[in-house]
């Protein structure tokens, strides 16, 4: 994907400098903050409004590190139909979130705006509704090294326990400590199943409501991960399938309730 990173305050470009290097895209911040930017910034001297309107057929996708609503009035006038707009992901200046904006399920940015949220370690936000009807966030956890074969066994299996389907699955969530277990990235970008890394401090403020493990706990400073991250990586969640360890993995898989 040939994408575009667009900062315009000092704070916006050390998002925008993290997304360079982990994107490989091409990044723009105007004249009033070069101080801050690399070698490897393409600098302008009109307004952001100009300049989108300079590149706009030049990227499949742009990434705004700005306020939604400053957005939405630079690209109104660009906007032609889901099927040929670029992807638009918006990320506010500390890295929170990553809202898919435009583009969603046709121009990949609802998994452009998954990618990002990975790099800053922060949340992304899809609203289209192929998405919304995904309810389950399977919570995962493995031994150093394990393959994505097996991890896909292991999910697929706890999947089955509950006569569910891989169709049905928004979400893998694991503990922050697994953030470059190549297997959970491999199965992510196999499924194309949204990835996300829970922090251990959040996991020890609910960890007294599972079951303990020393060994877990021994090896990563807290007493579960698949339970609580699957509760903790999405909304209003309700565990499905308890922990569950398969071989040197364990799965637990928790489902979203609507709003009633």
């Amino acid at each position: 994907m040939n994408t575009a990173a667009i900062a315009i305050t000092v704070h916006g470009l050390a998002v925008a400098g993290r997304l360079q290097e982990g994107l490989d895209c091409d990044l723009y911040v105007p004249d009033g903050i070069m101080a801050g930017a690399s070698a490897r910034v393409n600098v302008y001297h009109t307004s952001t409004t100009e300049l989108i309107g300079r590149i706009w057929k030049k990227y499949d996708s742009f990434i705004f590190i700005m306020a939604l609503g400053i957005v939405n009035r630079i690209i109104r006038n660009h906007i032609d139909n889901k099927h040929e707009d670029p992807a638009v992901v918006v990320v506010d200046e500390m890295g929170r979130y990553a809202i898919s904006a435009l583009s969603g399920h046709e121009g990949g940015a609802n998994r452009l705006a998954e990618s990002v949220a990975l790099i800053c370690q922060g949340d992304f936000v899809v609203t289209t509704g192929s998405e919304a009807i995904k309810t389950l966030i399977a919570g995962m956890g493995c031994r150093r090294g394990i393959s994505t074969d097996t991890l896909e066994k292991t999910l697929e299996e706890g999947l089955k326990r509950i006569n569910r389907k891989l169709s049905d699955v928004r979400l893998i969530a694991s503990v922050e400590a697994k953030r470059n277990e190549e297997g959970l990235l491999g199965l992510s970008e196999r499924l194309k199943v949204p990835l996300k890394f829970i922090p251990t401090a959040l996991i020890k403020a609910v960890e007294d409501n599972f079951d303990k493990s020393e060994l877990v706990n021994k090896a990563l400073g807290i007493y579960s991960v698949a339970e609580p991250c699957a509760m903790l990586g999405g909304f209003r969640c309700h565990i499905v399938l308890p922990k569950t360890k398969i071989g040197n993995t364990t799965i637990a898989i928790a489902e979203e309730r609507f709003l009633q």
